[in-house]
């Protein structure tokens, strides 16, 4: 290898050297530059002078090197843990992929030995998670976006919320609908039963507007339509809309038994 043609810069030189001293002790490196020196065919006295080391010291080291190979550049004061410690490499920056698979979303973090399995229908904590990657610049809006089901315009919304909101306010849905009968007792589901079984065998509507009307009018309540329609469908009111009418019809043709 012919050197005499190449251009060395002191400030690059310079640079350099604090970088490599970032990750190598500075005695490693005094090493790695003389043996190199002698490769590339400098005389002894010439790099022990540059190298501010005894000959006899480059000497020395120059056959440790040529005869054990690596571990002769390690500083022998320090010990093989130490030594070690220091040459280990900066944390490589892990790559994180998502997969979609039947029943919950894997996010592996660099290998599959370090992977992240959330049932998709844990929907808060599958995207808190994906979001924060997202916000990390870990995972990108279109891979984020494509695993929960929505537009990378909608996933920016979400991920802006996320970071002003909170988990709280931002991702669980508050539409809990109507969870208790504190408003709906007894004597009002009884008054919707009633008028609802009227109404769909007289042939009136029975909508859930029409309903609310009735009952609010008759027990003096506030009741919305949306509860209204909630309790037809916990009660199984509008599975027998059609069925009543046919079932009272048939009733009224068939002669009572007598006792």
């Amino acid at each position: 290898m012919n050197c005499r043609n190449l251009v060395f810069s002191q400030k690059q030189s310079q640079k350099r050297i604090e970088r490599a001293l970032r990750v190598l002790p500075s005695q490693v490196l005094k090493k790695v530059l003389f043996f190199a020196l002698y490769l590339l065919g400098a005389r002894l006295n010439a790099i022990a002078s540059l190298v501010e080391m005894p000959e006899e010291s480059v000497k020395t080291t120059i056959s440790r090197v040529m005869r054990d190979g690596i571990p002769a550049f390690r500083d022998r004061r320090q010990s093989a843990k130490t030594y070690g410690l220091q040459l280990l490499p900066p944390p490589q920056e892990h790559q994180v992929s998502v997969l979609i698979e039947k029943d919950y979303c894997a996010i592996t973090f660099g290998n599959m030995d370090h992977q992240l399995k959330i049932p998709q229908n844990h929907r808060v904590h599958l995207r808190s998670v994906l979001l924060s990657l997202l916000q990390a610049n870990l995972l990108s809006v279109h891979a984020v976006s494509s695993a929960l089901g929505i537009t990378a315009a909608h996933c920016r919304e979400l991920s802006a919320k996320l970071v002003n909101d909170g988990v709280t306010e931002v991702l669980i849905d508050k539409r809990k609908g109507q969870k208790q009968d504190f408003r709906v007792n007894l004597p009002v589901k009884a008054e919707l039963i009633q008028h609802f079984a009227a109404r769909a065998v007289t042939g009136h509507s029975i909508s859930s507007q029409a309903l609310t009307e009735i009952i609010n009018d008759s027990q003096k309540t506030t009741i919305s339509p949306r509860t209204i329609r909630w309790h037809m469908s916990k009660l199984g009111l509008m599975k027998i809309k059609k069925t009543l009418p046919e079932l009272v019809e048939t009733l009224k043709k068939t002669s009572e038994p007598t006792c």
